[in-house]
């Protein structure tokens, strides 16, 4: 047929145009009129092709135009049994969709040309009679049914109103397992259960017509037709049956087997079992989404969120937004969507609806149809709130000062380390100050530890408001600060006056009242500066500077601030080096002790004090002067003041082998650190006992600075030690804090009168009414006394006059080696056997 009009029924549009395509390539007086539904379609067409909706499982009524024209269907596999139904209505054929939507339309095309000539044929001029015409048309119809029926892949009973099965194809033959010569009689299908039955094919009160005594149609109304699944007991197959019944009575059931399908389908189901229920039991949560980012599938707890399901679900991302992403940040994560690359571990910061902060980390994969193209995501996301809170607590211990709540000294370097590196950038200075609190041990020794701690939190506050944002405060350990100064003025002199600036406003504050409980506790700093800029310096030597900036500003009396110079560099270099000689002195046993001889009136020896001397391998013998201050800072004091017991007490030894020298007594001063240590009084017992030295011949010599703290406890460790026959001596006396209430509650043996008051005599009244008056404190309260610094011969005689019996100075002596003593005043070699 070289011209027709061809109804073209069709939802697809894209699949109607490539039938026009081909329709115009190959037919060209062939003429498509396109409708999407067969009630919207025009009448004047010659033949119609009804292409079904894939998701349709109904037909529209065909009847009507199945009578007077041909009709071809195009339809999905899964829609084959449909096709049945359709030959009732006179169907011209049918053909089954391709998977890519348009392989099959080049045989469509075929099929649609010969329903064309048939219908061509039977109008034609001299064809044969009507009667003739419907016979062949009808031989014709019943070849292309039996065709069709041969081809499908479904099975086919039709039965007639008698209930017998009048029609049928091999494909049912083969899914119920049954020898074409059972149909021979055209049993029922409730016979052919019972033999079914017999043979054991189907499970307990099955068959084929359902539950036995039941009819399909029951379930539901004579014009539907429900699926009934059932399975044969031979192979394991499982079979949908439907069923339709016809208007003459007849009906027709189809049988298929979807036994692949329903396994897929529950494999499918258990698997999304499975998946939700690992999901609901899971802390992580389960997402989709499409390909232009907004989600489409949320599955797992997602109560973390604080979020309803319908404020997410067809939303972006970045549309929920978060607080920790900025636009340049989502700009960064759609690029890698589009790219289609994975990406894990996104973090992401959101308030919920309480106020509350929480943060997620999410995780994806993009997601791709079986051509590639691209659907969208899926993944992962669960909740990393603890995980941050612990990295923050983390940090906050790593860096940052638990009591104050300030940097530490880790975080404090690393800041210095950058402003460093930035003044040089920028040509500008920085500054470094270095803040002691004075007097910060005898608030906790008075108060307790906990009122320093709350002095040092108002500190830290304090330190705070006087500086600016890009400023750095640091708690650097104990009661010491450090505020880092950054952005200063280019010219030093500039620079300086701006940290002093600072550095007075932070005086100011410190040095105001602190509230301590119920008590008010004044404090000020003693502030070092350390300026630094464009000029290469690490920050170890920073800190060094800055700390001996501040330690000159205590020694300045306190409460003021200095600022660092090359001399106090010199200064401390120094003292770091004397303090390594004297470390190695100590090991190299370079230490001597010399004896400054106690005489009475008539210059005869009494005794001795051990005055301990340094014999330096470059600056030669170095008088106690210029060590023992450095040994006390140190703590160097102790082992050097342990070396001095045990020499003495060899000494003490030494001299008691001679009768000439046995009653000869020995000072030895003890530092007042020394002495406090908690087990001296142990450590000295020890030492006496090692030696075999006399304790009765042994005096210890302190100083009245000891008395300023703990007297009690002093006086305890003096009497144990007197219980064992030592002596005591008040040395320097008159120059200290030591009132006469204390010096009576002292068990002392004897009192020396200071240098400083024996220098002026006799000329001086003033220093002869001081010693007056110490030489009769000293006999009321049964002291001996020993003058110190005796130079002359008047002050000698001022003293015998006054009642002074023992002396001690350069009039008699200078300190001189256990040799030299032996020489001089004939008694015997030193303690280590040389000979005089």
């Amino acid at each position: 047929m070289k011209t027709a009009a061809i109804l073209w029924v069709d939802c697809d549009t894209q699949h109607a145009a490539a039938a026009q395509q081909l329709i115009s390539a190959q037919h060209p007086g062939w003429r498509l009129l396109h409708s999407p539904a067969p009630e919207q379609a025009s009448r004047a067409w010659d033949a119609m092709v009804l292409c079904l909706d894939p998701a349709a499982r109904e037909l529209p009524d065909l009847r009507e135009p199945c009578a007077t024209h041909p009709v071809l269907l195009c339809l999905d596999a899964a829609q084959e049994a449909l096709a049945a139904r359709a030959f009732r209505d006179g169907l011209g054929d049918y053909l089954l969709r391709a998977a890519d939507g348009q392989a099959h339309l080049a045989e469509l095309m075929r099929r649609l040309a010969a329903l064309l000539r048939q219908r061509l044929a039977a109008q034609a001029p001299g064809a044969p009679n009507p009667s003739a015409r419907m016979l062949a048309l009808l031989q014709e119809q019943r070849a292309a049914l039996q065709a069709t029926l041969a081809s499908i892949s479904q099975g086919i009973f039709k039965t007639g109103p008698d209930g017998r099965i009048s029609v049928y194809n091999q494909r049912a033959l083969d899914l119920l397992d049954l020898p074409e010569s059972l149909l021979a009689n055209r049993p029922t299908l409730a016979e052919l259960t019972r033999l079914q039955a017999e043979r054991g094919d189907f499970g307990p009160d099955y068959g084929l017509v359902g539950p036995l005594g039941q009819d399909y149609l029951a379930q539901g109304g004579r014009d539907s037709a429900p699926a009934i699944y059932w399975r044969t007991t031979r192979d394991g197959r499982t079979l949908e049956v439907r069923t339709n019944a016809l208007a003459d009575g007849s009906q027709v059931r189809t049988f298929a087997d979807v036994s692949d399908y329903l396994r897929v389908e529950n494999q499918l189901r258990d698997s999304e079992a499975r998946f939700r229920s690992l999901s609901d039991l899971s802390s992580d949560w389960y997402w989709e989404h499409d390909a232009q980012g907004r989600f489409t599938q949320l599955a797992g707890d997602l109560s973390v969120n604080g979020m309803p399901l319908s404020s997410v679900l067809g939303r972006t991302r970045w549309e929920i937004g978060a607080l920790n992403m900025t636009e340049a940040d989502w700009a960064a994560h759609r690029t890698v969507l589009a790219a289609q690359q994975p990406f894990r571990d996104l973090e992401l910061q959101r308030q919920r609806a309480d106020g509350s902060m929480h943060w997620i980390s999410v995780s994806g994969v993009p997601v791709q149809g079986a051509d590639g193209t691209p659907r969208g995501y899926r993944g992962v996301g669960r909740d990393i709130t603890g995980r941050k809170q612990a990295e923050g607590q983390i940090e906050r211990l790593a860096f940052y000062d638990a009591l104050t709540g300030l940097p530490n000294r880790r975080l404090l370097l690393d800041r210095l380390q950058h402003a460093t590196v930035a003044v040089t950038r920028s040509n500008t200075q920085g500054a470094l100050l270095f803040i002691d609190l004075d007097n910060f041990k005898s608030l906790n020794d008075t108060l307790g530890h906990d009122a320093g701690d709350h002095l040092l939190q108002q500190a830290a506050q304090r330190l705070k408001a006087c500086v600016r944002e890009v400023d750095t405060v640091a708690r650097f350990g104990g009661d010491e600060f450090v505020v880092l100064l950054a952005g200063l003025s280019a010219a030093a002199a500039q620079a300086s006056a701006e940290a002093a600036q600072v550095a007075k406003h932070i005086a100011a504050s410190l040095g105001q009242p602190y509230a301590l409980g119920g008590a008010v506790h004044h404090s000020t700093p003693s502030i070092g500066i350390a300026l630094f800029g464009p000029q290469v310096c690490h920050v170890d030597e920073l800190l060094k500077q800055a700390d001996l900036a501040m330690y000159q500003a205590k020694a300045a009396g306190r409460n003021t601030q200095r600022f660092f110079d090359p001399e106090m560099q010199a200064a401390a270099s120094h003292r770091s080096a004397l303090e390594a000689d004297l470390r190695r002195g100590l090991q190299q046993r370079e230490l001597v002790l010399h004896y400054q001889p106690m005489v009475d009136g008539q210059g005869r020896l009494q005794g001795a004090e051990a005055l301990v001397r340094w014999n330096h391998p470059q600056r030669g013998l170095m008088p106690p002067a210029e060590f023992t201050p450095l040994a006390e800072q140190t703590g160097l004091i102790l082992p050097l003041g342990q070396w001095v017991l045990e020499t003495a007490c060899a000494q003490l030894v030494a001299w008691s082998r001679s009768a000439l020298t046995r009653a000869f007594s020995l000072s030895v001063n003890v530092s007042v650190r020394q002495f406090r240590q908690s087990d001296f009084v142990q450590q000295l017992l020890a030492t006496l006992e090692a030696s075999g030295a006399n304790p009765e011949r042994l005096t210890i010599e302190l100083t009245e600075s000891l008395l300023l703290n703990d007297v009690q406890d002093i006086i305890a460790r003096m009497q144990q030690l007197r219980c064992h026959g030592l002596g005591f001596s008040l040395d320097d006396f008159g120059t200290g804090y030591s009132s006469l209430s204390q010096l009576k509650r002292l068990p002392l043996d004897q009192i020396k009168i200071d240098r400083s008051f024996v220098r002026d005599l006799p000329t001086d009244a003033g220093d002869g009414a001081i010693v007056r008056s110490i030489l009769a404190l000293a006999q009321s309260l049964g002291l001996a006394v020993v003058a110190e610094g005796v130079e002359t011969r008047a002050q000698l005689e001022f003293l015998q006059h006054h009642g002074c019996q023992t002396f001690q100075g350069y009039h008699f002596g200078r300190p001189m080696s256990p040799e030299a003593l032996a020489h001089r005043f004939q008694v015997m070699p030193d303690p280590l056997g040389r000979p005089v």
